[in-house]
């Protein structure tokens, strides 16, 4: 029996799951650049405003699959030039569902397109005995397709030829002589049967590796005889070979999804090939074996206009569409976001999304500056969705392709359902399409091309409402619920979300030698902790405080895997106190100087951490944070790095040591044979030191500025102080200030040190011990 006291437990909790507050998540990319995929959380309010998103669950349609990139060898060679942490960091961000934008479709070629490094099949000799990847796919897709799959285990794959083995071509089917060339030709039908179980030998081969392949297209632009690879292919002939593909699929036991087509809206203007899906479904053997794998059609947007999918959709309603490319580039103003954001999300998002598109997929993923690499015959001006600066292999430009497919992937998640909405309060120029993700949250693509900011709200069944700021001429991605972010503790400090996604910054009191919890470094081989401001116990996973007594800035990059740190604190003055920065030309997280030729900027220096009073050190692995090949650093007294250490500022008598090798490897430059004045550069150029060994730099200013002395010890070293001599930078012993020799800690050699500050030191059972002095 239902009591009253039961009734109001139930009224209650109901009541409360309608009022809870609920997190909302917000995006935003505008077409100045100022603000790129800029992210802000909050809760949810009640109260909606005059421009009020509806979104309606109860109106449902296509179920997505994703949106993506396309995977091509330039691709995977420019991410492959990248240093390995980069590159990392690059990818998470893109393809993490819980750290990135969760990119969540692939597309790469069977064999080679017009982005490879060469024109080839993959059995390039007659005979599937001799089928064989090629080393576009071994050294290059192949690897960053693990990387990829590594971050997110749900990407899906879609693989397509742009050409079959040049020993299967004929002329044409009314001349059927063999046809020795990469470009046009067709198919003989004698090889159908071949081709087929090449393409089985293909899935079989990534799925060996791993990489579990979605979806195919019998043929990349099948009316398409000019590209520099290329297979004329029309809907007869491709019928034709379908009617073999599909039950060689499901006679080996593959899965994988076949989609026709897969080019242009116009048909490329071909009179007997219009409605090619069409004549294509209508022409398969409705009793094969594998007929099921045949689900849909494949679009591109080289020509024509996208309503042709609505005439597929109204002869064919129960057939998936997909989008699969497209391309920015010189034509276009490729590189132009004011001119493209806006109208590329509206051609591939909205445009294709609502006429029932499962997924959308753009050409290049990412290519250099100079649109490459490319092979002659292909696109010599396209740009990727990423371009990459082949100087440095750093410096990235994004683009509008970009930026469109994350916001669509943060909104929809792999298996959301688009769902109805409609917009109250008039505002014409606002676009959106919206989505119901099966974690149960709601993500809208919602965009603004007119000249004024808009204030919006969003809601969906409940009473929980999304505000947020509509900038001009930008893209937002709202989600509303979900799970929520976990909070990022250090110590008893809560370090909150920042403008990027995956981002944490915070200020914290530190003392030095604390053990602090945390609950971010899940595998601490991945990350890059400031080595002078933490020391991570893999123990208890604690981290212990090595700098002074202070207040700190903490900044936690989770798709970077980075925990930096700096004093928060003024420049440093005269009397030396205050902070010291170390920058170098160029530099991303953690790194010092890797990139030549880039320019020197403050938001690439880092504050080094004052160990103990007047001591300043920071800490960097040849490869990652120097390069041994590009040496060139300084010490800046100011954080716009305005006011620098030099030879003429500091005490003249200025150390760089290496005990080892004397001062033979370092030097300090005084302005003259090419070095700046203040720079530590490389003395001697065929001297190389160990990749991955660490260095630490450290500034003395315990004396001031007038009397400071830099030098650069191992990090597992430390100074005696007994040796009342040093060298300067020329190599000449003078006398003054001690510094003396070095002993390696991993050897617990420090009964005879002198000086004060800590020091951590592994027995050899690897006990920690974190001594005092």
């Amino acid at each position: 029996m239902m009591t009253h006291r039961t009734l109001l437990t139930v009224w209650f909790v109901a009541c409360f799951s309608l009022l809870r507050a609920e997190q909302v998540c917000v995006f935003t990319t505008t077409s100045d650049g100022k603000k790129q995929l800029e992210y802000t959380v909050s809760q949810s309010s009640r109260a909606k405003l005059s421009r009020h998103l509806m979104l309606t669950p109860s109106e449902g349609y296509q179920e997505m699959d994703g949106f993506g990139y396309a995977i091509t060898y330039s691709a995977c060679y420019n991410l492959m030039q990248m240093a390995p942490a980069d590159r990392k960091a690059f990818l998470t961000r893109t393809y993490s569902r819980t750290e990135g934008y969760g990119v969540s479709y692939a597309r790469i070629s069977i064999g080679c397109s017009d982005f490879s490094s060469t024109e080839y099949s993959l059995c390039d000799k007659e005979g599937l005995e001799n089928f064989r990847l090629h080393t576009d796919e071994t050294k290059y897709v192949i690897p960053v397709l693990k990387e990829i799959l590594a971050i997110n285990p749900d990407l899906k794959i879609m693989a397509a030829p742009w050409t079959c083995p040049k020993w299967m071509k004929v002329k044409s089917l009314t001349n059927r002589v063999g046809y020795d060339s990469w470009t046009s030709g067709s198919l003989n039908p004698n090889h159908y049967d071949t081709y087929a179980e090449y393409f089985v030998l293909f899935v079989k081969a990534f799925a060996k590796e791993g990489i579990p392949i979605y979806a195919v297209t019998p043929q990349n632009e099948p009316l398409n005889r000019g590209n520099c690879a290329s297979l004329y292919m029309p809907w007869e002939e491709e019928a034709a070979f379908v009617n073999k593909l599909a039950p060689a699929f499901a006679h080996a036991g593959i899965k994988t999804k076949i989609y026709c087509f897969d080019h242009n809206y116009n048909y490329d203007n071909i009179a007997d090939q219009q409605d090619y899906p069409i004549k294509f479904f209508n022409a398969l053997d409705p009793d094969m074996d594998g007929r099921d794998l045949v689900v849909g059609s494949a679009w591109h947007d080289y020509g024509g206009s996208v309503t042709e999918l609505d005439d597929i959709n109204s002869q064919a309603p129960d057939k998936e569409v997909i989008f699969t490319e497209t391309s920015i580039g010189t034509w276009n103003d490729g590189r132009n976001l004011s001119a493209r954001l806006l109208a590329d999300m509206q051609n591939l998002v909205y445009n294709t999304v609502m006429r029932r598109s499962k997924a959308v997929m753009v050409w290049n993923f990412m290519l250099d500056l100079n649109r490459g690499p490319n092979l002659d015959g292909g696109c010599q001006t396209c740009y990727g969705a990423v371009d990459i600066d082949q100087n440095d292999y750093h410096t990235l430009s994004y683009n509008s392709h970009y930026y469109v497919m994350a916001h669509a992937s943060l909104a929809a998640h792999p298996g959301a359902r688009r769902i109805g909405a409609s917009l109250s309060g008039g505002a014409s120029d606002v676009a959106y399409v919206a989505f119901q993700n099966p974690d149960g949250s709601y993500g809208a693509v919602i965009s603004n091309s007119g000249s004024t900011s808009i204030m919006m709200s969003m809601s969906a069944t409940s009473n929980a409402v999304a505000r947020f700021t509509l900038p001009a001429k930008s893209i937002v991605t709202v989600v509303l619920g979900g799970k929520e972010d976990e909070a990022l503790l250090l110590g008893s400090t809560s370090i909150k979300p920042t403008k990027c996604l995956g981002c944490y910054k915070g200020t914290v009191d530190l003392k030095q030698l604390d053990d602090l919890s945390q609950n971010f470094i899940d595998n601490p081989a991945d990350w890059h902790i400031a080595p002078d401001f933490f020391w991570y116990d893999d123990a208890d996973a604690s981290l212990t405080v090595l700098p002074v007594d202070g207040r700190y800035e903490v900044e936690i990059d989770k798709a970077a895997r980075t925990l930096l740190a700096a004093p928060v604190a003024d420049d440093l003055t005269d009397d030396g106190q205050g902070n010291i920065y170390v920058c170098g030309p160029a530099g991303s997280v953690g790194r010092v100087f890797y990139y030549p030729g880039a320019e020197t900027l403050p938001e690439n220096a880092f504050a080094m951490a004052e160990v103990k009073d007047g001591i300043y050190e920071y800490t960097f692995a040849i490869g990652e944070q120097l390069n041994d090949e590009a040496i060139d650093f300084a010490f800046y007294l100011k954080d716009d790095l305005s006011a620098k250490f030099s030879s003429k500022t500091t005490a003249p008598h200025c150390l760089v040591y290496d005990s080892k090798q004397g001062s033979t490897y370092f030097g300090l430059g005084k302005g003259l044979s090419g070095h700046a004045d203040g720079h530590i550069y490389k003395r001697v150029s065929n001297v190389r030191l160990k990749e991955g060994s660490l260095w630490t730099a450290v500034v003395d200013v315990r004396n001031g500025l007038k009397d400071a002395s830099v030098y650069i010890r191992k990090a597992h070293e430390i100074p005696t102080g007994l040796v009342p001599s040093f060298r300067n930078a020329d190599g000449k012993e003078k006398g003054g200030m001690p510094v003396g020799v070095c002993y390696d800690l991993q050897g617990r050699r420090v009964a005879n040190d002198k000086s004060k500050g800590i020091y951590i030191i592994r027995d050899n059972d690897s006990t920690r011990k974190i001594a005092r002095r």
